[in-house]
């Protein structure tokens, strides 16, 4: 049991710093902030650790990565946000949401996730700058949710090659 306790803990741990890294280290500036590959991170992460724990993980290390860089008035919303895209994507995985399941419910978890983070962003980019603000963060937050859907999808597919597989829930395979 107690080592059950510490591979969980552990597990998240390095998710956190998965998601921090591909958030800090690989940033593509944009005129309203920037993209980066955390999602893509938080992605995998619900594949393998679920819903819950994807969510602790993508939300306290995509906010720490906004602590870090100096976006600190986005660290509330960031961990809102993207722990929000982690429990919807693990919630229609795990319910096999319209009879989906594998590759399609995993496509369809993100885009719904990547949805609700976006709606989550428009909504602070409107209560701390305004509409015009909201409406041009829209396409970036868009793109940003594509790519990371894109590139999880692509190295979730080589991971199943190796074996890391047996790490994936039983809802992706």
């Amino acid at each position: 049991m107690r080592n059950e306790k510490i591979t969980k803990i552990t597990e998240t741990a390095l998710f956190i710093a998965l998601v921090f890294l591909g958030v800090f280290l690989f940033k593509f500036p944009l005129p309203f902030g920037y993209m980066h590959l955390g999602d893509c991170m938080i992605f995998l992460a619900v594949l393998i650790l679920g819903g819950k724990r994807a969510a602790l993980a993508g939300g306290i290390g995509a906010a720490l990565a906004d602590v870090v860089s100096g976006y600190t008035i986005w660290a509330l919303p960031t961990f809102a946000c993207k722990a929000a895209l982690a429990l919807v994507m693990g919630l229609i995985l795990s319910h096999k949401v319209f009879g989906l399941s594998g590759k399609a419910a995993w496509l369809v978890g993100g885009i719904a996730g990547g949805i609700v983070q976006s709606i989550g962003y428009l909504i602070f980019w409107f209560v701390l700058f305004g509409k015009a603000a909201m409406i041009a963060a829209l396409v970036p937050l868009l793109a940003q949710t594509g790519l990371g859907i894109a590139i999880a999808f692509l190295l979730a597919a080589a991971l199943e090659k190796t074996a890391l597989r047996k790490y994936f829930r039983e809802a992706v395979q």
